[in-house]
């Protein structure tokens, strides 16, 4: 009688044929609909543990490139991080004094307690993870992350801060001189007729970061929108509301803002008093000086036309579509004219953001830094 022999030979079209038999028994299960995709019923452990560990691998492969700035002890970034912080990130995330809402702990898997596993990142882990989220965890990319990754770093400067802030430093980074009552308070499907001033929880909203006065806070923290044109500030928050000027910070703020309110708001903050600023560092006048030139007439060598013709100082009218630009931070100066010398037109703006785009893309980086620092110098009402 002959024997059974078990053949155990591995053949291509074996191997071929177990592959295609797995797939389908992959696939009848996912048919089936057996696997409980319910929140209520977490990952097994070992399944949490290598998603996570995934995670880490992955962040830290693809951040192998990135270096951190070294401005993220700057108390003007913290306090920008801050801001978006408390209406962007606190709801799941928690803050000093801020318990987190019941719904995130039913969630799969929860949101992190940033106060505790912020310390295992360094800055440029905490960078790639702000700026574009986490797959299956509920974490989302950063609004407008390529264009501006400059508030991706402010976010990742407060949260270096965030494991060892107390309630009253957080409140004070977060809302300003505003309350709890600014964050999250908005009803943006409220539209009801627009008054003569901004709804008071409106006006508080954008109170936390750029005061009631329009003036800011914390140095050179916020642009001064007090005395700004009413006609910029309208186009500017609409601009934000529909997504053509980039910021993860004003466009997820101006878009919570019931459309009729944006009117009231322009009105409000250019009818405030424009009052000088304190400068971030001493200006140097020979950079002022050189700012002067290229303001009043231009820089043939780049094509840089003179800006006091539309920005001034001038006798002549301008257009109240153009901002005001005189006795504003240098810093913020700075910082757009750099993002529209970008190539992807990483500013954004109004109905008249090419022009500023053509001049601002051949402008020399020296070039900029003299003009910012000209008008940061001149008196608020030129």
């Amino acid at each position: 009688m002959t024997g059974w022999r078990l053949n155990v030979l591995i053949t291509p079209l074996r191997a071929a044929l177990a592959a295609v038999g797995l797939a389908v028994g992959v696939l009848a299960f996912a048919w089936s609909g057996l696997f409980n995709v319910a929140a209520t019923t977490p990952h097994w452990p070992i399944t949490d543990w290598f998603l996570h560990y995934v995670m880490i691998n992955s962040v830290k492969t693809r951040t192998l490139a990135i270096e951190a700035p070294d401005t993220l002890d700057s108390p003007a970034m913290i306090a920008r991080g801050a801001g978006h912080y408390a209406s962007g990130c606190a709801s799941c995330h928690g803050a000093p004094g801020r318990p987190r809402s019941p719904i995130i702990h039913e969630m799969s898997p929860v949101a992190p307690d940033l106060a505790r596993t912020v310390p295992s990142w360094e800055p440029k882990h905490l960078f790639w993870i702000v700026k574009n989220g986490v797959k299956f965890t509920g974490m989302p990319a950063w609004v407008s992350g390529s264009e501006r990754e400059d508030e991706v770093w402010a976010v990742v400067a407060f949260l270096k801060r965030l494991p060892d802030l107390s309630e009253q430093e957080y409140a004070r980074l977060a809302m300003g001189a505003e309350t709890d009552g600014a964050v999250g308070g908005l009803v943006a499907i409220a539209h009801g007729p627009q008054g003569p001033a901004p709804r008071p929880d409106v006006l508080a909203d954008c109170a936390r970061c750029h005061g009631r006065d329009g003036m800011g806070r914390d140095g050179d923290a916020f642009p001064v929108i007090a005395g700004q044109s009413e006609d910029y500030i309208y186009d500017a928050l609409s601009a934000y509301a529909v997504g053509t000027r980039h910021s993860g910070v004003m466009q997820t703020a101006a878009a919570r803002i019931p459309y009729a309110e944006i009117a009231a708001l322009a009105e409000h903050y250019a009818a405030q008093p424009r009052r000088p600023v304190v400068p971030a560092a001493t200006p140097d006048p020979e950079l002022v000086a050189r700012g002067e030139k290229i303001a009043r007439e231009g820089v043939r060598a780049t094509g840089t036309p003179a800006c006091v013709s539309c920005h001034g100082p001038a006798p002549t009218a301008r257009n109240p579509a153009y901002p005001k630009l005189a006795g504003q931070h240098a810093n913020y100066l700075e910082q757009q004219l750099l993002l529209w010398e970008k190539e992807d037109d990483s500013r954004g703006g109004g109905p008249f953001r090419e022009i500023m785009r053509k001049i601002a893309f051949h402008m020399e980086k020296d070039d900029i830094r003299a003009v910012a620092a000209y008008y940061a110098a001149l008196p608020p009402g030129e």
